[in-house]
């Protein structure tokens, strides 16, 4: 008997189960939040030289507000294509009085145009203050926001890796409540950054820990219900991955610095640490460790609050079996063992590709949002609610046809969204670029739960954290793919286009796991290849390696 149907009989999802996944999504939902932050703290701020020579301009100008449209106008060179050159300014130093500016309205080209030898002033109007405007990240240093983002997504690769070894080492419990206290910690460490190296390293921690949260909550809610109802639980645990980026663009609508930000964003995570002790250890992990008398200690409590009658004898026979079952399995489920298997070989690849492009998609649509010609706080506000629709129509087409067609339909729709966008405008393209965000997180909410079905319980975190760092390189790769719009503006929607309609075809070489119990051995999960077609199935580790 497999813990599956253990859940038949104890509810596959009953009250107990229910308040579990709230609590474990309530501690995922200021990954997001972190995740897309830098969206705002390095919000994109008109700059021009401090010129501060000339501080006598109110003597003719009037008001400081004038005066300073004025220095700011006056002070911004014009290049030889005719456009303002923001990391210029002319030589004031001669300049007495605003008298002769006033008379010309525009400097004679006559004056020497000098770099900024005094720094920057930065326009307010929407931004009180950034990261860009604190630590001067502009002209020469335009490109380190990117650079930036790009080391926080390198910390989350490896936060994943070491977060899924984590939990299949010392528990789902263990590595959500890690991840938590990291996050506290390196979120309040970049709020006293003091330099943009500074910054750069504690957001490297962040990514690490931050995202963790996210994948260790969905292991633990994907292990604790069954599989009727996985989908379900895990395609609404997505949601509160779209309710953190709502309740962002809300909260920096109203507070515009960076810092104070990115504590209203930290803060809350430290007060999830009082769910966790609320939390159980995943049974199934607990059962896969040998760890049996804890594992029926939550079954029982599992049942007695769903309204299960259930024995001490019944659950002694209905986990007699796992005894043997999961002792031989966590012997034999390694990645090496993995590897060695060459349909298990080609799957892992398959999926690590579809991981990557996944993300370089998703936060390459969310990154686009500001240029797609909306207000940007709105359009992030409108982006978290398309991403609700897109999970909950995922949850109709992989029940209604699988999650293989499902996959590759929805990356399809994505590649003709971004290849559309490129020769539409105005509000046309901002509808065609909400309908490829439907369709990449609806890709998201199913890629999460075919990879956990198409891997066994002992590797099943590990494997969930490899592939989210395959995921991570493609955010990484994200940023640096903008910075190359500067070359040629159509690079971004190129890539992105070419990306998603590879991966839309070779995700129908994987095996369909609607309707397949989750494997608990890597032997049931090498099985799921041949489903439906005579083949032998490996039962041992020497016929692996025959």
């Amino acid at each position: 008997m497999k813990y599956d149907d253990i859940l038949y009989k104890i509810g596959e999802f009953g009250i107990y189960q229910k308040c579990i996944f709230l609590l474990a999504s309530t501690c995922t939902i200021f990954a997001p939040m972190n995740v897309v932050t830098q969206v705002f703290t390095a919000g994109e701020t008109d700059h021009w030289c401090d010129v501060h020579a000339w501080n006598n301009c109110t003597a003719c100008q009037g008001s400081e507000l004038e005066c300073e449209a004025l220095r700011q106008n006056l002070s911004i060179p014009i290049n030889e294509e005719g456009v303002l050159d923001q990391c210029s300014q002319y030589d004031m130093e001669t300049v007495d009085d605003c008298s002769e500016v006033l008379s010309q309205g525009v400097w004679n080209a006559s004056n020497e145009i000098i770099p900024c030898d005094n720094g920057w002033v930065y326009d307010k109007s929407q931004y009180d203050s950034t990261i860009i405007s604190d630590f001067d990240l502009v002209c020469n240093k335009q490109s380190f926001p990117g650079i930036a983002q790009t080391v926080y997504f390198a910390g989350i690769l490896v936060g994943s890796v070491l977060s899924g070894s984590l939990s299949d080492k010392f528990g789902r419990r263990i590595g959500l409540f890690s991840a938590t206290v990291s996050t506290a910690v390196f979120g309040i460490l970049v709020i006293s950054s003091n330099s943009f190296l500074m910054y750069t390293i504690m957001r490297f921690f962040l990514g690490a820990s931050a995202y963790s949260t996210f994948i260790m909550g969905f292991v633990l809610v994907s292990e604790m219900v069954g599989p009727s109802k996985r989908v379900f639980t895990c395609i609404c645990i997505e949601y509160f991955f779209a309710f953190g980026i709502m309740l962002l663009s809300i909260l920096a609508y109203f507070i515009r610095k960076w810092r104070i930000l990115q504590l209203v964003t930290t803060l809350p995570g430290i007060l999830t640490l009082v769910l966790l002790p609320l939390i159980p250890e995943s049974p199934r992990w607990l059962i896969s460790k040998g760890r049996y008398e804890e594992a029926r200690v939550i079954i029982r409590r599992t049942a007695r609050i769903n309204g299960v009658e259930l024995t001490d004898q019944s659950l002694e026979e209905m986990t007699e079996h796992e005894l043997d079952t999961h002792a031989q399995s966590e012997k034999e489920s390694s990645l090496i063992q993995l590897f060695r298997l060459s349909s298990m070989r080609w799957r892992t690849f398959n999926l690590l590709y579809n991981w990557f492009v996944q993300s370089l998609l998703y936060y390459g649509l969310i990154f686009s949002t500001g240029s797609l010609g909306v207000n940007i706080y709105l359009g992030f506000l409108i982006s978290g609610a398309v991403e609700i629709i897109g999970y909950t129509s995922s949850i109709f087409l992989i029940e209604a046809i699988g999650r293989k067609l499902s996959l590759s339909g929805l990356l399809l729709l994505v590649g003709i969204s971004c290849l559309l966008v490129m020769f539409t405008h105005g509000v046309i393209k901002f509808v065609i670029g909400m309908i490829g965000k439907a369709a990449i997180s609806a890709t998201f909410g199913i890629i999460y739960i075919f990879t956990a079905e198409l891997y066994p319980t002992p590797l099943r975190g590990v494997m969930i954290g490899i592939c989210s760092m395959a995921s991570r390189l493609g955010g990484m790769v994200c940023p640096l793919v903008f910075i190359l719009a500067d070359r040629w503006p159509f690079i971004p929607v190129s890539v992105f286009t070419a990306a998603s309609l590879v991966a839309a075809a070779i995700t129908l070489l994987l095996p369909e796991t609607k309707g397949a119990p989750l494997p608990e051995t890597l032997y049931e999960a090498e099985a799921l290849s041949y489903r439906g077609r005579r083949a032998p199935i490996p039962t041992t580790s020497d016929e692996i390696g025959a």
